[in-house]
C-alpha cells in the first residue's frame, strides 16, 4: 500500500512537468547547444563556437550535458556543466566520434566512431577511458551501426544499423552480444532511431520512405515484457501531417517531441499520445532539432520500480501488410533526402 501511494504521489507531482530540455539550433548561424524549460520558455544558448556543436544529451543526474563538436577539426565528444561552463574533450581520435549517450547510472558512454574503417558502436568510461568496440561492421558490405541509446535498466543498447535489410533499428547488449532487430521493415523505407520510453517497455523511431523527409512516419514498438528481446506490436503515431526529423520521448512517457517543418521552418513540437494535443515549443526561421528532456522529479531509476507503469496510449492500429500498402500509397513522390 505504501509503495502504491508513493507511486501515485510521484505521478501526480510530475503530471505538470517543469523540467529542462536540451536541443541544438542553427538560429545563430551554425549548430549550437541550447536549453529551455519543458514548456518552451527561457531559451538559453550554452555554446559559442564558429564550428558545429550538436546532438546533446543530459547526464542522468542533470548536472552535465554531453555533445559532439567539430571545434578541434573533426567530430569529437565533449561534456560540459549544465550551464555551459567547463567543457571537456572526452575523445581525441583522428577519426570522427559522434552521437554519445549516457548509461543510466552515468558510469559509461556509448557512441559511434569511424575509427575501425566503418561506423561502429563503442563504449567508454564517463571520463573517456577504457574504450571498447561493440560492433564489427564492414564498410565493403555497406554496413554501419550508429546513434546508440541505452535502455533505462542498462541491459540493452539500441542503434541504427544497415546490416541485412536496409537501415533498421536494432538492440544489442552492452557487451556486444545478443543483437536483434526491433523495427518492422517497410518497403522503400529507412528507419531512424528516437529512443526508449522512460519505463523501457517501448521504442520510438521514425521511418522515411524513398529518402524523402516529407514522407516520414513515427512508430512505437511495444516490447515483450519477458526479456524485452522481441516486439509484441508496432503502432504508427498519429502525428500531424508535416515533414518530421528527430523524434524522442518526453520524460512523462505520455508525450513525444519531434522536429517538424511548418511554414518551411524546422521547429520543436510536443505531441501528447493520449489527447493528440500538439504544442509548438519553438518558433524560429532556422533549424531547431534533437530534443532531450530531463526532470528531477522523474529521476528515480526505473529498476527500483518506483515509476508509474502506465504511460499513455496510442490511438492507432498495429502495422500489418495492408497498413504498409496504404502507407506507401499516401507518402507522395520522392525528392532528395534531407538531413536525418
Amino acid at each position: 500500500m505504501r509503495l502504491t501511494l508513493l507511486v501515485a504521489c510521484l505521478w501526480l507531482a510530475a503530471s505538470s512537468l517543469q523540467g529542462k530540455i536540451v536541443f541544438y539550433s542553427k538560429r545563430d548561424g551554425n549548430a549550437e547547444i541550447y536549453t529551455m524549460d519543458s514548456n518552451g520558455s527561457n531559451k538559453t544558448r550554452l555554446t559559442f563556437n564558429e564550428t558545429s556543436d550538436s546532438f546533446p544529451a543530459w547526464s542522468p543526474n542533470g548536472r552535465q550535458i554531453m555533445f559532439e563538436s567539430t571545434r578541434d577539426g573533426n567530430w569529437e565528444i565533449y561534456v560540459m556543466d549544465a550551464d555551459g561552463s567547463n567543457p571537456r574533450n572526452l575523445t581525441r581520435h583522428p577519426e570522427n566520434d559522434s552521437f554519445p549517450d549516457w548509461s543510466p547510472d552515468g558510469s559509461q558512454i556509448a557512441f559511434n566512431s569511424f575509427r575501425d574503417g566503418a561506423i561502429n558502436l563503442y563504449t567508454m568510461a564517463a571520463d573517456g577511458s577504457n574504450v571498447k568496440q561493440l560492433t564489427h561492421m564492414r564498410i565493403e558490405h555497406w554496413e554501419l551501426a550508429s546513434k546508440p541509446r541505452w535502455s533505462p535498466d542498462g541491459k540493452w543498447i539500441l542503434f541504427e544499423g544497415s546490416i541485412d535489410q536496409g537501415r533498421q533499428i536494432y538492440a544489442i547488449r552492452p557487451d556486444g552480444t545478443g543483437r536483434w532487430r526491433v523495427s518492422e521493415p517497410v518497403p522503400r523505407a529507412s528507419m531512424f532511431l528516437g529512443d526508449w520510453s522512460p519505463d523501457g517497455k517501448q521504442v520510438l523511431y521514425k521511418g522515411t520512405i524513398d529518402a524523402n523527409v516529407r514522407n516520414s512516419f513515427a512508430i512505437i514498438a511495444t516490447l515483450d515484457p519477458i526479456g524485452r528481446s522481441k516486439v509484441k506490436k508496432w503502432e504508427e503515431v498519429p502525428l500531424p501531417k508535416m515533414p518530421v526529423r528527430t523524434v524522442s520521448f518526453g520524460v512523462d512517457g505520455k508525450s513525444i517531441f519531434f522536429s517538424g517543418m511548418k511554414d518551411l521552418h524546422w521547429n520543436i513540437f510536443r505531441f501528447r499520445l493520449d489527447t493528440h494535443e500538439l504544442i509548438q515549443l519553438t518558433d524560429h526561421i532556422w533549424e531547431d532539432t534533437h530534443v532531450h528532456e530531463w526532470d528531477p522529479r522523474l529521476s528515480v531509476p526505473p529498476q527500483q520500480g518506483l515509476l508509474p507503469k502506465h504511460w499513455g496510449e496510442i490511438k492507432s492500429a498495429p502495422i500489418r501488410s495492408g497498413f504498409k500498402a496504404t502507407l506507401l500509397r499516401h507518402r507522395g513522390s520522392a525528392t532528395r533526402f534531407q538531413g536525418d
